[in-house]
């Protein structure tokens, strides 16, 4: 059920979501997360949008968040994204590039240094999840899932998305970031 946290930080037009959104406050959207935290306004699981009218959302930003749910809370959550955002409603989504991080962890790439202990690090905990105990740990932060770019594409396409592309360029765009915008059909 979705509990409003304090008031929105927008005007009801246009509604953008950062869904996940943690401690991260986004100008223009509104925050929503499982758990209380500094960006937070409506405490709900990432598939509940049930504070906002089917349709009515013009577009949803969620980072680093679809990796935390399990595949079926995932597909639940698209399909919930897709019948709340209005016709042409935007979805822009980041997780980790399971693909790069198998590679890294082969040696194949590197991500910020060619430190060897660093790179294994980072490819383990963007595997697994990054787990800070402030955030609360192996059981909040844990990964349950995660995705290439075409496995990606394929569940948005089964959940009813179109025009689905990964960013190239710009923010998150780094290779290790599967980091990609879709549509709600017209």
């Amino acid at each position: 059920m979705t509990q409003l946290h304090s008031s929105p930080t927008v005007a009801s037009e246009p509604i953008r979501l950062n869904i996940g959104c943690g401690e991260s406050r986004r100008r223009g959207y509104i925050g929503v997360d499982a758990r209380p935290d500094k960006g937070t306004d409506v405490i709900a699981p990432a598939w509940d949008l049930s504070h906002w009218p089917a349709g009515s959302i013009d577009e949803i930003y969620c980072r680093h968040t679809l990796e935390h749910l399990d595949p079926g809370d995932a597909r639940r959550t698209l399909l919930a994204w897709r019948d709340a955002l209005k016709p042409g409603g935007l979805v822009h989504l980041i997780v980790p590039d399971l693909l790069f991080h198998a590679r890294q962890i082969l040696g194949e790439v590197t991500s910020w240094d060619d430190d060897p202990e660093r790179n294994f690090e980072h490819a383990i905990k963007s595997l697994y999840g990054w787990r800070a105990e402030c955030r609360g740990g192996d059981g909040e932060d844990a990964h349950r899932w995660g995705y290439t770019e075409a496995s990606l594409t394929e569940l948005l396409r089964a959940c009813g998305f179109v025009d689905i592309r990964r960013v190239q360029g710009g923010e998150d765009s780094e290779p290790w970031h599967l980091n990609v915008k879709c549509v709600r059909p017209a």
